[in-house]
This record gives structure tokens, sequence and C-alpha cells, in this order.
């Protein structure tokens, strides 16, 4: 067998390369192989030699395939056993040469993709811009539109459908322009008319305030002339009994014109948001203590239990308005009172926050009245408006409870209240309030003895009564003359002035309201001196509204006083100014030096005309400190002892006592 001539025709045939081999392998215990001389030549084997190619050629398969050939390199064999020659053929060649062509087409073809895959990305870029151009375009022309510019508009760059949204959203774009010019005219509009609106508003708001201030000058004036002269008119020691009792009636009738009055300007001053608070440190304790003993007998008369009940948690000592606390518990439980026959009447205290510097206080009013119809509930606090019940009585303005709402509002709360018909009325409402120490809490000391005349050894007071109304000037000579001060009179501002620069007055009294010039303008000139300084000036004002305090003060008054007065008011004020010193009706007198049995004060009390025992109950269970004093002063022209008595217990707020002996039969 020509073995060279095999290896020779394959190599053509196939054209192997530099590796390929052919050799022949027979099956022989010893491993005796023939192997192509042209390759092998010179290679002796001993022994047997292996690979997968051999061995299935000497198990007389025919076939190809990868494996490692007898020396171990990886190769592309074919082989094929000879029957007739009992030998195996195989051709191989190495792998790496077999498959280097393939593995060169194979990069070709990546070199190829690569390039085209570049060529592609290019074009599909290209491509892109031009589609997403006009896009872009289009989105950026809505956020300019979005931010307020209502001029943008997006260009057409094509005519497909992305030109098509173009021109669609140009459309919105002037559509939403044009509505939003006609919504900013309409606003503009709109904006005039409530700036017009506005004005007005104010202007009204203004003719109110005028309105109150007006009306309180107007009607306090003409009452300071009313209480003043019949606070007068009870010192005089020659005036019959019977007209004394008259005099009486007139002030206890002007009170109460004045509390009427007071409603209307505080619920006047409340519509027009110009109410405040006037926050004062007292104590709650106290102040609950004399509203049961201002009312328990007034509910006695009724054959009625007040009960007052607080929790221990409530604080003592609080800041508020103590004055308004005390209106708007007073209109509640006198409410009650009217409006319960049988039962009895219940205020309860307590904190409804956790104790700390500030503090929420719960007051409960409950009674086992006559109650309101569910359908007039609302109707409580409408102003000068009654429910049926209220009708009924026949009493009242229907101002109270919508005032005492207005207070409670203003502390930080709100009126509650929840009724059923014949069985019972609850007003429930809360406050905040800043907690205090006893330290803190300045009780005041008013003096309890009348004004009789100067101490001796003192300079000549000089007291200017500035005024346009004749009325009130002669009301403070009439006060004032008969101690022993020396009074001037001006009607104006230009006329104090004058009389100022010339007398040198120590105090000025001046009305804030005058013709010519008035009181403030006046303060102003007289202040800008350097005499003026020297001059006390305390203005004498008709107004309720707290703010003019606050005016007059700046104007330079040094202090400020509301009309209607009282004697022992303005005397106070030149006392603390001034430094009067005065003598009183009698020297004060401890009830150890001077002791009344019970037993004799009841009979002295007996003595009183039913007329005069009425009109003192009347005055302690509604808290008329003025007509208290009236009353007492009558008393002192027949019994001065006794009035000394009543004078002491009211003093420190024993009401109930006085009224068991005035209820005593």
């Amino acid at each position: 067998m020509r073995l060279a001539y095999i290896d020779a025709l394959i190599r053509n045939k196939t054209g192997l390369g530099e590796t390929a081999e052919t050799y022949l392998v027979a099956d022989s215990k010893k491993g005796a192989i023939f192997i192509s001389r042209e390759s092998k030549e010179n290679i002796d084997f001993q022994g047997k030699i292996s690979s997968v190619g051999i061995e299935r050629a000497i198990e007389r398969q025919d076939g190809f395939g990868l494996y490692d050939n007898y020396a171990g390199i990886p190769v592309v064999g074919v082989y094929r056993w000879l029957p007739k020659q009992e030998l195996a053929l195989l051709a191989e060649i190495s792998q790496k040469e077999a498959f280097a062509p393939a593995r060169q087409l194979a990069r070709n073809i990546l070199i190829i993709g690569l390039f085209c895959a570049g060529v592609l990305l290019v074009g599909i870029n290209l491509l892109s811009r031009q589609i997403v151009r006009p896009i872009l375009a289009i989105s950026e022309a809505a956020e300019a539109l979005a931010a307020g510019d209502l001029s943008q508009t997006a260009p057409v760059m094509t005519e497909n459908e992305v030109g098509l949204l173009a021109q669609t959203f140009n459309q919105m774009a002037g559509q939403l322009k044009a509505l939003v010019e006609d919504l900013e005219k309409r606003v503009q509009e709109r904006t005039s008319e409530l700036e017009f609106a506005k004005e007005k508003a104010e202007v009204a708001n203004q003719a109110k305030s005028a309105f109150i201030a007006n009306m309180s000058h107007e009607l306090r004036s003409p009452l300071n002339a009313i209480l003043g002269f019949a606070e007068i008119m009870t010192r005089s020691q020659t005036l019959p009994k019977e007209h004394l009792e008259n005099v009486s009636i007139i002030s206890r009738s002007g009170e109460h014109l004045l509390n009427l009055i007071n409603n209307v300007l505080d619920l006047s001053k409340i519509e027009a948001g110009r109410i405040t608070l006037n926050h004062k440190n007292f104590d709650l304790y106290r102040l609950l203590n004399d509203i049961e003993d201002m009312l328990h007998l007034k509910a006695q008369e009724k054959d009625l239990q007040l009960l007052v009940e607080r929790t221990n948690d409530v604080p003592q000592y609080i800041c508020t308005d103590e004055v308004k606390l005390r209106q708007v518990l007073i209109n509640i439980i006198n409410n009650a009172i009217k409006f319960t026959s049988d039962g009895g009447i219940s205020l309860r205290v307590a904190q409804k926050s956790p104790p700390s510097h500030s503090s929420k206080i719960l007051f409960e009013v409950e009674d086992t009245g006559a109650g309101i119809a569910p359908e007039e509930v609302d109707k409580l606090f409408e102003a000068f408006t009654q429910t049926e019940t209220g009708k009924q009585a026949q009493e009242g303005t229907g101002l109270g409870l919508p005032i005492s709402r207005k207070f409670v509002q203003l502390m930080g709360g709100d009126i509650h209240v929840t009724s059923q018909v014949n069985q019972g009325t609850i007003f429930t409402f809360e406050i905040e309030a800043t907690v205090v120490t006893e330290s803190e809490v300045v009780e005041s000391k008013i003096p309890q003895r009348r004004i009789i005349a100067l101490e001796p050894n003192q300079p000549r007071y000089r007291i200017l009564i500035v005024d346009d109304k004749p009325l009130n000037r002669q009301l403070l000579i009439k006060l004032l003359s008969p101690l022993g001060f020396e009074l001037k009179e001006a009607v104006n501002g230009q006329q104090a002035i004058e009389i100022w620069d010339d007398w040198q007055p120590h105090l000025i009294w001046m009305d804030m309201r005058m013709p010519v010039m008035d009181g403030y303008e006046a303060t102003q000139k007289i202040k800008a001196t350097t005499k003026g300084q020297a001059t006390t000036i305390i203005a004498l004002t008709a107004s309720v509204l707290e703010e003019e305090k606050v005016v007059v003060l700046s104007a330079g008054c040094d202090d400020f006083m509301r009309k209607p007065f009282r004697e022992a008011d303005i005397l106070n004020k030149m006392g603390e100014y001034l430094g009067v010193r005065y003598v009183y009706e009698e020297k004060e007198i401890k009830l150890k030096e001077k002791e009344e049995t019970v037993e004799s004060i009841e009979q002295k009390v007996r003595v009183l005309s039913e007329e005069l025992k009425q009109q003192l109950k009347d005055a302690l269970l509604t808290g008329n400190l003025a007509g208290i004093a009236y009353i007492i002063a009558k008393i002192s022209q027949s019994d001065n002892s006794l009035a000394e008595m009543i004078q002491k217990y009211c003093d420190s707020f024993e009401y109930e006592k006085v009224l068991n002996w005035l209820s005593d039969e």
C-alpha cells in the first residue's frame, strides 16, 4: 500500500494544510503503526498509541469528529477501517488550522456587522432628530405656556401628525390666552368693585364708630348731670325725707338707663370690632363669692336655691377681664332666676385643661326653669330678640345673652345651650385665663367715708373746669366748691388756654369734645410749654371706646375718667395727683369699738319705711353700688349708727346679712 500516494491524494483533494497527516494503524497487540513518511518519517513509536479516532477505527467504525490525536493535539479527523488490509486509515488536521477560515469569516462578519450597526445608528439618530425635534419644540412651547408665557407658540415643521399636533397646540394656546386675558379683565373689574366696596365699608365703619362716639357723648353726658346732681342732693341735710326718696328713684332709674345704654353701646362696639379685653389680676374665688352673695337673696325671694360649686383644681388667682366675666355670670344667673319658679340654680366651675401657666376654666349654669323650645335656642343670641318665655315675662331687652356670648368669645371660648321644655336649661361656657400668684393681685381700696372738707394747712388748690355744657361745669362746681377749692370755668379749649396762662391752675378737668378748640388741641398746647408740664390735666369724656383712652393720653393728658362719674372718683383722682388731704364725715371706728347687737340692728331696721327697705333690698340684689350709697346716706339722716353698720357690712360684701335684716318681719 502506497501511503505516500494516499497522503498526497488526500491533501490535494481536500486542501489539507500544513498540520495535516495521514497514517495507517494496525490492530496489533504491539500497536505497530504506519505513518505517512513525509511527516513522520523518522518517528518510531514504541508500544501502543491511542486516540478517539484510532479506537473507533480499530473497532471497525467509519466516521469523523473532533478529538485529541495520539499526541494530545486537538484535531479534526476522519477515520476508516480497511477490512481487506486489516488497517485503519486516519486523516487528521489540527483544529486551529481547520477552523482558521471560520474564525476569519466570523471576524469579517463582526466587522461588517459593527460597521452596519454604526451606519444604522447614525441613520436612526438623524431620522429620530427629524421626528423628535418637532415634538421637542411642542414640549418646550407647552412648558413656556405653563410658566405663564401666553405668547408662546409651537413651530409647525412637518405636515404629518406632529405638524397637526403643533397646529392644534397653537389653537389651544390662543384660546387659553384669550380666556386668561378675559379672566384678568374680570378679576380687575371685581378687584375694583371689591376695593370700592371695601372703601364704602370703611366709610360705613367710620360712620358707625362716629355714631358710637356721638351716642356715647350725647347720652352719657346728660346722665352724668342727672346722676351727679342726684348724688349731691342726697347729701343735703335740709331736703325732706320724701324728696330724698324721689331723688333715690331718679338715681336708680338713671343707673338702669345707664346700664341699658351701656348694653347698646357694647353691642355696637362688638359689631364694629372696637371692643377689647381689659386684663386684670383678680381673685376668682372672691368673685364667685360676691356673685353668690349678690344673687342669693334674690333667689330666696322666689324660694329657689342658688348653689355655687367649684372643683379644687380651679385656680384662685387669674388674669382676664374681671368686669366682663362678672357681667356674663350675672346675666346668665339673673336669667335663670327670672325664668325659674321651682327648684334652683347651680353654678359649677371646673378647670378644663391640666394645671399650667395658662388655664381653661369651664362655667356651667343649670336651672330647673321653664326651658327653651329647640326652635328658639338659636334666637337666644340674636340681639333684640326674645323667646316666647321672655316675651311672657315682659322683661329685658334681648341684649344680655348676645353681649355675654361676644364677651366669652373675646375671652377665648363660646357659650353653648342645652334645654328641655319644662325641665330646665344648662348654659355652658369656657374662658382662657392666665394663672397668677396672690402677690400679683392688687385689691382696689376705695375710701368708704364721705368727704366733707379739706384738711387745714394746705395750699389753696386752683381747679379749672373746661366743658362746653353748662350742666357739666355746674355739677363739678357743686361737688368741689363746698370743700374749699378755688374754681374757674371755661367753655372751650381756647378760653381754657387763656385762663391757664393767666391763672396757673394746679389741675384742669378737661372735656375733650368742644367747639372752637377741643380738649386734645388745648392739652397739646399747654403741655408743649415748660410751665404746662407742672399742670395736671385729667380728661373727662363720655366716650366708651377703650382706644379713646390711648388717644387722650397720647395728647398729653395725665389721666382719663369717663362720664358719668361718682363724687368719690373725682376727689380720689385729685388726691392722687395733687396730694390733697380730706376731712371725712366721721373718723373710722372699728367694729369692736362700737358694737351693735343683732337685736338692736333688727329693731332699727324695722323702724325704716317699707319703701326705703325695698329700695335698699333692690340695690343690694342688683349690686347697684351707687344706689346702695344713696340709700345709706338717707338712712344716716335719721340713724347714723345704723347707716354706719350697714355701710361696714356692704363694704365687706356681706350683703346677705343686711338682706336678712331687711327680710325679717
